[in-house]
């Protein structure tokens, strides 16, 4: 017979960190059951759980469970099914309670019968040997995976594998998934009859994975279709969690999981930050040496617009302070002032009469000097003429 695809145990070829890493393959949310792939299992000893095999090959050769017991549990369910429904029929049985009568009502009487039945089961579970079950988790889809992956990891290496915890499962995807399904985890232990055991199961899975289970039932009771839908109304788990441990000690559990899960996650976002930061920091620094005084032309420009334009706004504010001040006294302009001039006049985009007004100041024969140096530049002697500079 083929092996079970969607299975992982310690005989596995990969380890368990790879299997859960295999991309899709292993993802609840991503595996669609088409009627051959239901579960997604992970095993942590070579060993069983009683729901994992069918009730018809229950009297197959090599299989743990005996059939006659998965008959008489049968049995006495449907016995306990007629009991508690003649209930409902007998009309001696008010529906409400008369305490005057001494008479109880059909819920009470229901409920007693109820337990009877379910202490009956335990009885039958033991004395066979069929104690094992499991913590039932029903998780949303957009938390699944990663739930699963985490409590499977911590199941085989963490802190779950020192308790008495052995196996886990989770359904895939239905075919016909509505909108708000909420996926089904199992987690097995070998007695869930062993209240100390399954406490501390309990405690360590809500600490260490920060996921509270729902509920805990007996495989007896998966074998034999005893669920919370069934007509004889009987109780179907075995335990709820406050039955075990108070419901502000779960919930401390779980909230400093994740408080330090968030801790984790912010001590790593700074530390990616400031990895791009540096790489950043590095890119910047790289363009200046990629700029070799092999050609000097290029960095001499670079330092001369730089100088200008420094010049240009410290000019501009001067200029601004004496105009409010009087007329500036008259003092023959510097070359460095009239290169500081022209670019103010290429920065400044409220300025673009500026080129005009000095040529209209000046003398015609001064303009074709001018043009006579921007042709050949021959002559030094006009090109120190001063340029006459704009006020602001």
């Amino acid at each position: 017979m083929e092996e079970y695809k969607y299975s992982w145990k310690p005989s596995s070829e990969l380890s368990v960190d790879k299997f859960l890493q295999k991309g899709p393959q292993y993802k609840p949310t991503m595996v669609v059951d088409d009627g051959t792939k239901p579960w997604i299992w992970v095993r942590r000893l070579e060993h069983e759980p009683l729901d994992s095999v069918d009730t018809e090959s229950a009297d197959s050769k090599g299989s743990d469970i005996d059939g006659s017991v998965i008959k008489s549990a049968h049995k006495l369910l449907e016995d306990y099914t007629e009991k508690i429904a003649s209930i409902q029929k007998d009309e001696s049985i008010p529906v409400r309670a008369n305490k005057k009568k001494g008479l109880r009502s059909k819920k009470e009487v229901r409920e007693e019968v109820a337990t009877e039945a379910a202490e009956k089961f335990k009885q039958l579970s033991q004395e066979s040997k069929l104690t094992c079950g499991k913590l039932l988790f029903f998780i949303q889809a957009d938390q699944i995976d990663g739930a699963f992956s985490r409590m499977a990891h911590d199941l085989v290496t963490g802190a779950l594998s020192k308790t008495p915890a052995f196996c886990l499962k989770v359904a895939t995807t239905p075919a016909d998934v509505l909108p708000n399904h909420r996926y089904l985890i199992c987690l097995y232990l070998p007695d869930l009859y062993d209240k100390a055991a399954v406490t501390e199961v309990l405690r360590t899975v809500c600490q260490s994975t920060g996921i509270r289970p729902n509920s805990a039932k007996a495989d007896l009771y998966t074998l034999i279709g005893l669920d919370s839908k069934h007509p004889s109304g009987i109780k179907s788990t075995i335990w709820n969690p406050t039955d075990l441990v108070p419901d502000a000690e779960l919930k401390a559990l779980t909230d400093a999981y994740w408080s330090e899960a968030t801790k984790k996650a912010v001590v790593k976002e700074p530390a990616s930050t400031s990895k791009s930061a540096e790489s950043s920091k590095k890119k910047v620094s790289k363009r200046p040496r990629k700029q070799e005084p092999e050609d000097g032309a290029f960095d001499e420009v670079e330092e001369t617009n730089s100088d200008d334009a420094t010049n240009t706004t410290q000019d501009m504010v001067d200029q601004t302070k004496k105009k409010s001040q009087g007329p500036p006294p008259k003092v023959a302009p510097s070359k460095a002032q009239t290169d500081d001039s022209a670019t103010e006049s290429e920065s400044d985009e409220e300025l673009p009469s500026k080129p005009t007004t000095a040529l209209a100041t000046s003398k015609p024969g001064a303009l074709r000097t001018m043009k006579q140096v921007n042709a050949d530049d021959s002559s030094d002697e006009d090109t120190k003429k001063p340029k006459k500079i704009r006020r602001f």
